[in-house]
């Protein structure tokens, strides 16, 4: 008996480490290096606060190779859901927690209806650190089949001035620097995915100075 439960506890130690320890892929340009939080409890533990929306945050370091130097943005970063084909570019911090409304928009890289046939309205953000959700501009809980994959975007929408969320100064703090720069660089990128997604459905894409790089999370 003691034996099972001890093969039980090395399995789950072992599909653990599996799922947390980061992953790599490089070029002769450069080496990126990164891990993925999907869960919004982990979310909240890695920013320090809670985003006040089911954001997926991806903890990223790139490290030029030689004498290389490389310009960081956000545009080089795309994750993308095995689960449903969904695909998200990171946020700014002030697209979660400055001053407007958050849009995130599921437009269809197919040419088709969106990814729900009855649900095709913009996505709204709730209140950052309020742990209001965000909520789809015609109606929540509509449904219908997978008809083509989808891209989520973003914008901001100037509102009334009020006084900095504090959780902006945090995002911005633990936020990837976009920067030019031959020596290593770490930091977050968030990314809003619609619904649930686990590890083993993400892979996040970037482009080097020298063509694509894959983080495949499944690994």
């Amino acid at each position: 008996m003691r034996y099972v439960i001890l093969t039980a506890l090395l399995a789950m130690l072992a599909n653990a480490e599996k799922h947390i320890g980061p992953v790599s892929s490089e070029d002769e340009f450069v080496v990126v290096t990164g891990s993925a939080v999907p869960d919004h409890q982990s979310v909240v533990k890695t920013i320090g606060q809670d985003p006040g929306m089911d954001l997926i945050v991806v903890n990223v370091k790139l490290a030029p190779r030689g004498e290389n130097k490389i310009a960081i943005n956000f545009d080089d970063f795309t994750l993308l859901s095995r689960k449903d084909g969904q695909r998200s570019q990171p946020l700014a911090p002030a697209q979660i927690a400055g001053q407007g409304a958050l849009v995130v928009n599921q437009g269809s890289s197919g040419g088709g209806g969106g990814m729900f046939s009855g649900s095709r309205g913009p996505i709204w953000g709730g209140t950052p650190g309020t742990g209001t959700r965000p909520r789809r501009v015609g109606g929540d809980g509509e449904s219908g089949a997978v008809s083509a994959p989808t891209e989520t975007t973003a914008a901001v929408i100037a509102g009334e001035k009020t006084e900095e969320n504090p959780l902006l100064a945090l995002l911005k703090e633990k936020s990837l620097p976009q920067i030019e720069t031959n020596e290593p660089v770490t930091g977050l990128l968030y990314f809003f995915l619609e619904g649930k997604h686990k590890l083993k459905d993400l892979e996040l894409m970037y482009k080097s100075p020298a063509g694509r790089l894959i983080l495949d999370f499944e690994k």
